[in-house]
């Protein structure tokens, strides 16, 4: 009753009857004026027109939900109303009552009160578009135009949609909430954006994870890391960096799975994807290079493809292998008669057992280190002609004087294979530096089972290897600067000489259990990538280094040994081999195919 219009109603009748009951005309004036101004017709003929032209455009029936609460940025809580199934990707037309209509994309549901909780990525229209117009405040099935899709991109990508960006991303790590993860795996790659830049991140660990959502419902799901590789430059044929992180609640995506071919330039590729990883041979040796894994993962075909790439960029490479492997694999590099003549005098060399007054000068190390000189500079010069020599320490029988002599005899003692690679390692530097210094790469000295040719100091057989080791390593150590480098393969990191691996700028870490590897290799490629180093599948390494062409570590799928050398030989056969000098005749040079059918037969074998 105390309504103001209630109020002065009663006040204009009053007057009206009052005032003006004599004059028809007036009483109609007054009451018709009063009629609109209280009742408010034209206001309300206004308000129809304008809800006729604002209708839904949308059946009622297509309404799913009720928009009930907003997280944001992007994620819309709806509360379904009807029975029908709300899958992963179902596409919808949210309707704000206090914005602009977006299209929704359906994540998952989350828990219930009186209807079905869902949530729902919301993805704004571009400014200038046109949207659909539906019921304010409800969520509704629509079947978007192909301009409508083209306009939200999830919209066209709805089918590789597989998280979204979750909190505690940082500008190196991804932290994605997963939606869809049937695909996923270590190793995988995703996309997220970052501005208008589209980046690849490679999945490295998962976890589970709950939180609270509407009226205590308690939501689990699994949480993703992946790290960042960058954006791909298809010109350069590799990664570039990308700085700053996407956006939280913002899209990832699956990429695809595709086979991906041997390139001759590669050394791997992403797993499942086409995407190469390139090594670089001179940076790997001037920098030093690592294979690090159990037994039986691969290591040794890698290191001979790595070898391979290093042959056929031009850089000479001394193995000393222990395993009588590379020779085998490598023989189309090798002159299997001028190899066993060069051993035979390292060998001669070797023998005796001279008794000095200096201690140093005695045994037959002296003779043996001065042969290894010899055959190294030769080894170097560039018209040898010959880039590969393999050796095995263990089969040089070399002694030292240990003592004094005394009535003509000394102790005598046989150097480990650890003190005859010391020799080579010393002599190699000696040979470069003659040479002058580079910034290329000239030779590279493989350690195979490097565990026990540069043992560490806490694993050394004999007292003699800690000084053999110290002097591998400072010829490592000074090296870089003359071209000299190193290819160190073992499957025990805790038992090689950090002094070396600590120089192995690139590393190539294959399957792992022992916790000292994973410390040590923490460093290089970080706790999380060190990780999941017991769970790599065989023939998957973790790639990190300069002579990568990648600046972020990446999981890789290293080649297959036979698709290697089919692809890699193609383009970059053995070179043929010079011919044998004949006794009292100098070096020959390259031997044409005229000169010697059976060393081109060995080349082509």
């Amino acid at each position: 009753m105390g309504n103001a219009t209630v109020i002065y109603t009663v006040v204009i009748v009053a007057v009206v009857w009052l005032f003006h009951r004599q004059s028809p005309n007036q009483v109609f004036a007054i009451l018709g004026a009063w009629l609109v101004i209280s009742l408010r017709p034209i206001e309300h003929l206004f308000d129809l027109i304008r809800w006729v032209g604002n209708r839904p455009t949308l059946p009622p029936r297509d309404i799913v939900g009720h928009l009930c609460a907003y997280q944001s940025p992007g994620i819309v809580l709806l509360r379904q109303t009807d029975n029908r199934p709300l899958s992963c990707g179902t596409v919808l037309l949210l309707s704000d009552e206090y914005g602009p209509s977006t299209a929704g994309v359906v994540l998952n549901e989350v828990g219930r009160d009186e209807g079905n909780l869902v949530r729902v990525l919301s993805q704004p229209f571009p400014e200038g578009h046109v949207a659909p117009v539906g019921k304010p405040g409800t969520a509704q099935v629509v079947a978007f135009t192909e301009e409508q899709r083209a306009a939200v991109p999830i919209l066209s990508q709805i089918t590789s949609l597989c998280g979204i960006v979750d909190t505690d991303t940082d500008l190196l790590t991804l932290q994605m909430e997963v939606i869809d993860g049937q695909e996923l795996a270590e190793g995988r790659l995703v996309e997220a954006s970052i501005g208008t830049a589209t980046v690849l991140y490679q999945i490295i660990q998962g976890v589970t994870r709950d939180e609270i959502v509407q009226q205590k419902n308690k939501y689990g799901y699994v949480r993703a890391a992946a790290r960042k590789i960058g954006t791909w430059d298809a010109d350069a044929g590799r990664f570039r960096p990308v700085a700053w992180l996407p956006p939280i609640n913002s899209p990832v995506f699956l990429r695809q799975k595709e086979d991906a071919p041997v390139e001759p330039e590669a050394v791997g590729h992403f797993p499942d994807t086409t995407y190469h990883m390139a090594y670089s041979p001179s940076d790997g040796v001037t920098h030093n290079t690592a294979i690090l894994g159990i037994l039986g993962v691969g290591k040794s075909f890698l290191a001979l493809e790595l070898v391979e790439r290093m042959l056929a960029a031009g850089i000479k490479v001394l193995c000393l292998d222990l395993t009588n492997q590379y020779a085998v694999q490598l023989a189309a590099f090798l002159d299997a008669d001028h190899e066993k003549k060069l051993d035979e005098q390292l060998r001669a060399a070797g023998e005796g057992r001279q008794v000095k007054p200096d201690v140093e000068a005695g045994g037959s190390r002296p003779a043996f280190r001065a042969k290894v000189r010899e055959q190294l500079k030769a080894f170097l010069d560039p018209a040898s002609g010959r880039n590969l020599r393999i050796l095995n320490p263990s089969q040089f029988e070399v002694s030292r004087q240990d003592s004094k002599p005394y009535a003509g005899n000394a102790a005598m003692a046989t150097l480990t294979a650890a003190e005859i690679t010391a020799i080579f390692s010393e002599e190699a530097l000696t040979a470069c530096q003659e040479m002058g210094m580079t910034d290329d790469a000239r030779l590279c000295l493989v350690y195979e089972e490097a565990h026990t040719l540069v043992p560490e100091w806490n694993s050394v057989a004999a007292d003699g290897d800690k000084q053999a080791t110290a002097a591998s390593a400072r010829a490592i150590l000074q090296g870089r600067k003359y071209g000299l480098g190193c290819l160190l393969i073992t499957q025990r990191t805790a038992n090689v000489t950090k002094s070396i691996l600590n120089q192995c700028n690139t590393v190539f870490a294959l399957r792992s259990f022992d916790e000292t590897s994973r410390e040590f290799l923490s460093n290089y490629i970080g706790r999380d990538y060190a990780q999941v180093l017991p769970t790599l599948p065989q023939r998957h390494a973790v790639f990190f280094g300069k002579a990568s062409s990648s600046s972020n570590p990446v999981m890789i799928r290293v080649n297959d040994r036979e698709a290697f050398l089919d692809a890699f030989r193609a383009a970059h056969p053995p070179p043929p081999l010079p011919r044998a000098a004949a006794p009292g005749e100098a070096a020959a040079g390259v031997q044409g195919a005229a000169d010697a059918p059976e060393a081109q037969g060995r080349t082509r074998a």
